[in-house]
């Protein structure tokens, strides 16, 4: 029998995963190599665009001998948001391929969602100035083939590989708003099969509703596609913000982990399908709903603006990507999402520094909230939906490194989007704070940001006094780009 090698694909940089079958679980390496593929984007210039999912509807491997057949790597297609891939990674697939020499993988694309928000001075297309609109462009071409360089690769027995794939959003937004997707590869990753505690890609923001509890495990189901991966826990897993959901272990663990839950995830692959927590925040209970967001307009002190970029589960009358107006009600709590806090769950680290998020005063453009959905309604094509639970949820910021004050840790970012730059008042600048452990990515001959580097910054929000914060401990390159 002809062996086949585990292999992984994926988009470098949030919280989509697929596998063969549907589920995340272990490869049976007696067949082949294992493979993995992920995916990220690189952050678009010029329209501030704040949603865009695609479908990637196939993906192959062709050997250097042409008279081989492709080798499929992609059993069923899967969604897509690029638009938070900024920092973060999208796992697409974990298959099993051939020992052999490849000559080039080819990728096909799909429908497209696209949600920009138009501070020019002119229309754009039928997008009105200073308005969000939603979109859905066509692919031309609606494939394409990378065969150059690390091509070719060649795949052995006994080994394990991996491809992270660049989506670059701002070469493939054409002006007229259609889709000539621009890809590259970023890494490849080729390990022997016996290291099996070695990672293979770190993935944040994995989110999905708890539908099983087994010992030392859980399974994560997305509602909306129906892919679910299991995922172990360990020792070394944190388990945060679980005292919203009624928990009252200290410190916390995998015993609050609870059926149907909605839970956000942070977890490491081996290449092999074995995915491990190193964090699980709670998000919100079985019996509610979760909405995320992009604020893009704060109105007044009751209402703001924002486009949905998920939807935990699916909410009736909103859609992804939908621009939608949000009714704060007067009895409204607002929090901070832990994730970016640290691993104690508490707002120390931030007393000293005179951060607030306590009411809509707090609240700006361009920060990524989380709100509990009530009613909701549409009227001339506005839809409102009223919240009792604003909580402030780390959000993606690309720009270039101004000055540097590292006596305190900090930076000016500049050269911000549209979002911000055509805000009302305008935002030109975000100090962002760095905290210790940072997570400097992709950067080839630094550990820290320099002058002039174009960056993006995964980070809390927040409405300080001049210039907003942001404060951080994931900072990604983009300097070849």
């Amino acid at each position: 029998m002809r062996r086949t090698i585990p292999y992984a694909l994926a988009l470098l940089s949030s919280s989509v995963l697929v596998a063969c079958g549907g589920s995340m679980n272990s490869v049976n390496t007696t067949n082949g190599v294992p493979m993995s593929l992920t995916i990220h984007d690189t952050p678009p210039s010029g329209v501030a665009v704040l949603f865009f999912e695609a479908s990637i509807t196939g993906a192959s491997l062709q050997p250097s001998d042409s008279t081989k057949p492709a080798v499929s790597v992609l059993s069923a297609p899967v969604e897509v948001e690029f638009g938070h891939l900024q920092t973060d990674t999208a796992f697409l697939s974990l298959a099993n391929v051939p020992p052999d020499t490849y000559a080039s993988i080819k990728l096909t694309f799909g429908n497209a969602q696209l949600t920009i928000v138009n501070h020019s001075t002119a229309a754009i297309g039928s997008c009105p100035i200073n308005a969000a609109c939603q979109l859905t462009p066509n692919f031309n071409p609606s494939s394409v083939t990378l065969s150059g360089a690390p091509f070719p690769i060649t795949v052995d027995m006994a080994s394990v590989f991996g491809i992270d794939l660049d989506f670059n959003l701002n070469s493939s937004i054409q002006t007229d708003l259609s889709i000539n997707p621009t890809v590259t590869i970023a890494h490849v990753i080729h390990r022997d099969d016996a290291d099996e505690e070695k990672e293979m890609e770190d993935l944040d923001g994995v989110d999905g509703q708890v539908t099983m509890v087994g010992t030392n495990q859980f399974t994560l189901t997305n509602p909306r596609s129906g892919q679910s991966f299991t995922i172990n826990v360990d020792s070394n897993s944190v388990f945060e913000d679980f005292g919203r959901a009624g928990c009252t272990a200290n410190p916390q663990d995998f015993s609050c982990v609870k059926m149907d839950q909605i839970l956000e995830v942070r977890l490491s692959e081996n290449g092999m399908g074995t995915m491990l927590a190193k964090r699980v925040e709670f998000v919100e209970d079985a019996s509610k709903e979760a909405i995320k967001g992009t604020i893009t307009s704060v109105d007044s002190s009751t209402q703001f603006h924002m486009v949905v970029f998920r939807e935990e589960p699916s909410v009736n009358g909103i859609s992804e990507g939908s621009p939608v107006a949000v009714t704060i009600a007067p009895n409204a709590t607002f929090q901070v999402g832990l994730a970016e806090i640290g691993e104690d769950g508490g707002l120390s680290g931030f007393s000293f520094l005179g951060f607030s998020f306590a009411s809509s005063a707090d609240l700006m453009v361009g920060q990524d909230v989380q709100i509990r959905p009530g009613t909701v309604t549409s009227t001339e094509g506005v839809t409102t939906v009223t919240t009792d639970l604003v909580r402030l949820w780390p959000s993606q910021v690309s720009g270039k490194v101004g000055s540097i004050d590292s006596s305190n840790g900090t930076f000016a970012l500049t050269n911000l989007s549209p979002l911000f730059t055509g805000a009302t008042p305008a935002v030109t600048t975000i100090k962002v704070q760095m905290l210790s452990f940072m997570d400097f990515e992709e950067f080839p001959n630094q550990t820290s940001p320099a002058v002039g580097n174009s960056v993006s910054v995964k980070g809390l929000l927040f409405n300080t006094s001049g210039t907003p914060t942001l404060v951080t401990r994931t900072i990604s390159d983009h300097q070849s780009d």
